[in-house]
C-alpha cells in the first residue's frame, strides 16, 4: 500500500509538471500572437481588442485587406473626404500606425507601410484640390478640414495662405496695366485690393483654424509682408516724385491705407505703424522734390522777367512782376511754396513719427490744397 501511494505522488508530481509547461507554452504562444497582429498596446484600452483577438490572423489580415481596397477606391473616384474618414477612423482602432515599426512584427508593418501610402495619396489629392485655381471656397475650407484630420495642421495653414497670396497677385497683374489711365487713384485701388485680401485671409484662418496662437502668428507675419509688397508697388508704378499727380496720389495713399488699417484693428490686427514706417521715406521724397520743384519754377519766372534775386518768403509782391498770362502760374506756385515753407520740414517729420490719425490729417490737408491751387 506504501509503495502504491509513493508511485501515485511521483505520477502526480510529474503530471503536475506537465501541465506548468503546457501553460507556459500556451501564453507564450499567445504573447506571440498577439505581437503579430500588432495589438499589444492598445489591449488594455480598447474593449474591441478582445473581439479581434478572438479572430484568427487570416481573418485579421483579410479585413485590413478589405480596408485598403475600400481607399484604393474612393481616392481612385476623388472621393477624397471618405477616404480621408476611413483612414482616421482606422488611426483611432490602431493608434501603432502612427508609431515607428519597432515593436510591430513584420506583416503587422508591412499593413502600416501599405496603409501610410494611402494616406500621403490623400493629402497629395488634398493639396491638389487646394492648389487649383477655380476652387470654391466651399471646397477649400473642407480640403484644409480633411489636412488637419490627417495631422497636416501646419501644411494646411501655408496652403491657405498660398491661396490668398496667389489670388491677389492675379488680381494685381490684371489691374496694374491699367494704372497709367489713373495714377491719382492708383494707390487708393491697389490699396483696396491688399488690405480687402488681408482682411479675407484672417476671417477664413478664424473659422479653419481657430484661434491658435501659432496660426495667428503666421496670418499677422504674413500681412506684413504683404503691406511691404503694396508699399513696394506704390513706389513702382506711382506717379514721378516731383509732379503734382505724384503729391495728389501720395496723399490718396495715406488717407486709404490709414482707413484700411483702421479697419483691420477691428479685427485684431494692427498695421498702421508699420504702414507708417514704410511710407515715410516715400512721403518725403514726394514733399521734397515738389517743393524744390515749385520753388525753381516760380523762381525761374520771375528772374526771366526782372532778373531779381527774390526770396520765397516775400511772396505777395511777386506776381506784380509777372505779365497777365502768367498770373496764374505764379500766384498758384507762390502759394504752394509758401504752404510748404509754413510746414517746417521738421514739423513735417514730427508730424510723421506721431499717431496715425495726425498723419491722416496731414494726408486730408495736402489733398485739400491741391484740389484748390495746383
Amino acid at each position: 500500500m506504501k509503495h502504491e501511494l509513493t508511485e501515485m505522488q511521483k505520477h502526480i508530481s510529474s503530471q503536475g509538471l506537465l501541465v506548468q509547461d503546457l501553460v507556459t507554452g500556451v501564453c507564450s504562444e499567445l504573447e506571440d500572437w498577439n505581437k503579430s497582429c500588432g495589438l499589444n498596446d492598445v489591449a488594455e484600452e480598447n474593449p474591441q481588442v478582445s473581439e479581434e483577438q478572438d479572430l484568427t490572423l487570416s481573418e485579421l489580415h483579410n479585413q485590413r485587406m478589405i480596408l485598403l481596397d475600400n481607399i484604393d477606391v474612393l481616392l481612385a473616384e476623388h472621393k477624397v473626404e471618405e477616404a480621408v474618414e476611413a483612414l482616421v477612423a482606422e488611426e483611432r482602432k490602431y493608434p501603432e500606425l502612427k508609431g515607428s515599426a519597432d515593436s510591430l512584427s513584420e506583416e503587422a508593418n508591412s499593413y502600416r507601410l501599405a496603409f501610410l501610402e494611402r494616406k500621403a495619396m490623400a493629402e497629395d489629392q488634398l493639396v491638389e484640390l487646394v492648389e487649383q485655381p477655380l476652387v470654391n471656397i466651399a471646397e477649400r475650407r473642407r480640403a484644409l478640414s480633411c489636412l488637419i484630420k490627417l495631422g497636416k495642421g501646419p501644411s494646411a495653414h501655408q496652403l491657405l495662405l498660398k491661396s490668398f497670396r496667389d489670388h491677389l497677385q492675379k488680381s494685381i497683374d490684371v489691374f496694374l496695366p491699367s494704372s497709367s489711365f489713373c495714377p491719382r487713384i492708383f494707390s487708393a485701388t491697389l490699396a483696396k485690393l491688399v488690405f480687402s485680401s488681408i482682411s479675407a485671409t484672417i476671417k477664413e484662418s478664424g473659422l479653419i483654424f481657430g484661434d491658435n496662437p501659432a496660426y495667428t502668428n503666421r496670418v499677422v507675419q504674413w500681412a506684413e509682408w504683404e503691406i511691404e509688397f503694396f508699399i513696394c508697388l506704390v513706389k513702382e508704378n506711382a506717379p514721378s516724385s516731383e509732379t503734382v499727380s505724384a503729391l495728389h496720389a501720395a496723399c490718396v495713399c495715406i488717407q486709404a491705407s490709414l482707413s484700411y488699417c483702421s479697419l483691420l484693428e477691428s479685427q485684431g490686427l494692427k498695421l498702421s505703424k508699420l504702414l507708417l514706417v514704410l511710407l515715410r521715406p516715400y512721403i518725403e521724397e514726394v514733399l521734397e522734390l515738389n517743393y524744390r520743384r515749385a520753388r525753381k519754377a516760380v523762381l525761374n519766372l520771375v528772374e526771366s522777367e526782372e532778373n531779381l534775386t527774390v526770396s520765397p518768403r516775400f511772396v505777395s509782391p511777386l506776381s506784380a512782376f509777372a505779365t497777365s498770362s502768367d498770373d496764374a502760374l505764379i500766384d498758384n506756385g507762390l502759394r504752394f511754396i509758401f504752404a510748404i515753407d509754413q510746414l517746417n520740414f521738421a514739423t513735417l517729420l514730427h508730424l510723421m513719427q506721431k499717431e496715425k490719425s495726425d498723419f491722416e490729417m496731414l494726408g486730408f490737408a495736402m489733398e485739400n490744397w491741391i484740389m484748390r491751387y495746383c
